[in-house]
């Protein structure tokens, strides 16, 4: 068991087009997120989803936290995953063993793998969830024969396991990156079985490692995104993030 959310969390900041409440750490307690993440790694060891993920994290957008965003253009847009830029196809393992929730495509998500992993609870009931985002394919996912027992069991059988160092995808840029940008968006999230509702945490802090501002946090405009490639232009092409200021 790890800590209890309650009195430590607030409701992510701006927009929320997703069914249920989202919430996320509030920075006041500090001393209890560290505490928090030090069970975490108690509890389990977590694997990073692709191999030195921590440098391959895009600083302007990238981070967990406010930034532009960039296929929207929406100022302070409360970011809450990591994109990690990586060539297209290049496979992606869980970060821990789990259980496959669904595998398929959204819009938004493009094609997506959504797992749960019920050996990581709060003391309140809430269980970890990992999300894989932006894909080029599920490498997982439910035959059709499972689908209908899903559907008529309320999605409590069958229960496929997926093992750690399991393949689950390769990395893409569908969805709303739409060919612009190839990465993972990792969100890793704690759902109640009976709340609508998630808290949302920082998953590079799950592998031990420290969060950093998004360099567009602070744009006023979208006139200071598209200014970026007069003075950055190389940087970003270095970034793999050059496509996000074409038309």
């Amino acid at each position: 068991m790890v800590p209890s959310f309650e009195g430590y969390i607030q409701k992510r900041p701006g927009k929320n087009a997703r069914k249920g409440e989202q919430y996320i750490p509030n920075s006041e307690y500090g001393d209890f997120w560290n505490e928090f993440y030090d069970k975490l790694h108690e509890h389990t060891l977590f694997d990073k989803p692709l191999p030195h993920l921590e440098d391959k994290i895009d600083p302007y957008f990238g981070y967990f936290g406010f930034r532009f965003h960039p296929n929207t253009h929406e100022l302070k847009h409360f970011h809450t995953g990591i994109s990690i830029t990586e060539k297209p196809k290049r496979p992606i393992v869980p970060v821990c063993d789990g259980l496959l929730e669904y595998s398929g495509f959204d819009m938004v998500n493009g094609f997506y793998v959504f797992l749960s992993h019920p050996h990581i609870q709060t003391e309140d009931g809430y269980i970890m969830h990992s999300l894989y985002m932006h894909l080029k394919k599920p490498s997982v996912k439910f035959s059709s024969y499972q689908k209908m027992l899903r559907e008529i069991s309320f999605n409590n059988y069958p229960k496929v396991v997926i093992e750690r160092g399991t393949k689950i995808g390769e990395v893409g840029s569908s969805g709303i990156p739409d060919g612009k940008h190839h990465h993972l968006y990792l969100q890793i999230e704690f759902r109640h079985p009976e709340k609508k509702e998630s808290i949302i945490i920082d998953p590079l802090r799950l592998f031990g490692l420290q969060n950093h501002k998004n360099r567009s946090a602070d744009f006023t405009s979208v006139d200071d995104f598209y200014d970026l490639p007069k003075f950055r232009r190389n940087e970003l092409r270095k970034l793999h993030i050059e496509d996000y200021f074409k038309e």
